[in-house]
């Protein structure tokens, strides 16, 4: 479900100010800005000297930023309303890198008629992998395992 344009700036300036808060308390020097969109609700972009910190090992203090900006924003809503928290470009570079691997994951599946197995990745790293591979008609994937070990499977397609 897409919000509406005033549903959504309204609740971009909450969350928005939900994170500063959280990033003045750590003491930190970055600034939040509102991005525009695109696989979610809401894109709030964390720039300044200290935005590299936020990115944390793999990402995972970004995940959990928006972990926390996500339950305070969606507490007391009935219909969720996604967030996405990027810090110093990392979610671009990760996405880059993400689709740059599961291609070349999916070509050695190809070549040697196996099937490939990932990691264990969160949901949206996941997602970009399966969207990666989704136009290519060689290679199907899906996902197995369970939280938080969840892994890809890349197969090759039987023609």
């Amino acid at each position: 479900m897409t919000l509406d344009t005033e549903t959504q700036d309204g609740m971009s300036a909450v969350a928005a100010e939900c994170l500063r808060r959280i990033i003045t308390a750590g003491g930190l020097d970055a600034e939040v800005s509102i991005g525009t969109p695109d696989a979610s609700d809401i894109l709030l972009e964390i720039t300044g000297a200290d935005a590299g910190s936020l990115v944390g090992q793999h990402g995972h203090t970004l995940d959990a930023l928006q972990y926390i900006v996500m339950l305070i924003i969606n507490k007391k809503r009935e219909t969720r309303i996604r967030i996405t928290i990027d810090a110093a470009g990392y979610r671009a570079r990760r996405v880059l890198t993400l689709s740059k691997f599961a291609n070349q994951l999916a070509d050695e599946v190809v070549s040697s008629g196996q099937e490939a197995l990932t990691d264990p990745l969160n949901p949206m790293e996941r997602r970009i992998i399966h969207t990666a591979l989704a136009e290519r008609g060689d290679v199907s994937t899906y996902s197995e395992g369970e939280e938080p070990n969840r892994y890809m499977v890349i197969t090759p397609k039987t023609s």
